[in-house]
């Protein structure tokens, strides 16, 4: 099965870019990627382990935050580069119509199993909870199902990452929707920001960061603008990554986004999220963003997730 990490047609596009402007960026190593996936249960975590941190050693990226996607990831991924990732895990999995009807954390039906997650957070192995997908489910993050797993991340105070906005849509290439029997109940409603309201009121100073901000570029699968600027100005502690926006849409669609999130006063809390689309790209059409300062882009790329992370505590 086609991992996470693979995305040819980017790829492709990416092998285009030239490398002049990636330069001061390898330099400095100082990248945070806050959405990047692992592999799924079938497919080899060697292979894919490889290609992101080389992905990463190539372009600057110090730290990835990855998301796992069965038991024997804190063995193929965690240990294997404790310094280059921050490991979270998948809940819940998209589920198939056919075998294997579970795509991650099959053994369990798709939800991780409290007690080992207690245990490898106290571990200090898993430090986040990524990526939360709700719409996948076809349930809003306020569903009881979601609720031990908020209350482990209050607990120990983990950062989590969800999956918000309608898309992507049900024919998306290089999606896990693409793929025959996926994700039968899914469901673009659950993608709305203001879904998540509820579970911060429960618990206070739990910090999320929304991801797939801005994205849609399809009548059918527009943004929730409104919705994620006002949970924005409402909770402090709400980050957010751009993710598919910085760089699978319309460069034009990219800097939309950007002036919105930039004029409402949000600069501090974007970071940067590649979400298996190659770096290259997206610091290039970051670099090709002119009215961006130097001290806004280094935000977007390290300083705001540093923060939101606690990587300097």
């Amino acid at each position: 099965m086609k991992s996470f990490a693979a995305v040819p047609m980017l790829m492709a596009a990416s092998a285009l870019i030239g490398c002049s402007n990636l330069a001061q960026h390898r330099d400095h190593s100082r990248i945070i990627d806050v959405h990047r996936h692992g592999s799924w249960p079938e497919s080899d975590d060697t292979a894919d382990r490889h290609k992101i941190l080389s992905d990463m050693g190539d372009h600057g990226v110090r730290i990835s935050v990855i998301s796992l996607t069965d038991y024997d990831d804190i063995e193929n991924w965690v240990d294997e580069a404790p310094d280059a990732l921050i490991a979270g895990v998948m809940i819940p999995c998209p589920k198939n119509v056919s075998p294997p009807h579970y795509k991650c954390f099959p053994s369990t039906s798709g939800w991780v199993d409290l007690n080992w997650l207690r245990a490898q957070i106290e571990a200090g192995k898993i430090q986040a909870i990524h990526e939360v997908l709700p719409n996948y489910y076809g349930i809003a993050a306020s569903d009881p199902k979601f609720d031990p797993y908020f209350a482990l991340a209050h607990e120990f105070d983990l950062p989590v990452g969800v999956h918000t906005q309608r898309g992507p849509p049900p024919e998306a290439v290089n999606s896990i929707r693409s793929e025959p029997g996926c994700c039968p109940d899914y469901d673009g409603e659950m993608g709305n920001p203001a879904l998540l309201r509820s579970v911060l009121d429960k618990y206070p100073g739990l910090r999320i960061w929304i991801q797939h901000v801005g994205a849609g570029n399809r009548s059918d699968h527009r943004p929730y603008w409104d919705e994620t600027l006002a949970l924005l100005r409402d909770y402090a502690q709400v980050n957010l990554d751009l993710s598919i926006t910085n760089g699978a849409l319309p460069i034009a669609h990219y800097d939309t986004s950007l002036r919105r999130l930039f004029d409402a006063g949000f600069g501090d809390r974007i970071m940067f999220g590649s979400d298996g689309v190659p770096t290259a790209l997206i610091l290039e059409r970051l670099n090709s963003i002119n009215w961006l300062s130097r001290d806004q882009r280094d935000a977007i790329l390290y300083k705001n997730a540093e923060k939101f992370f606690k990587l300097n505590d």
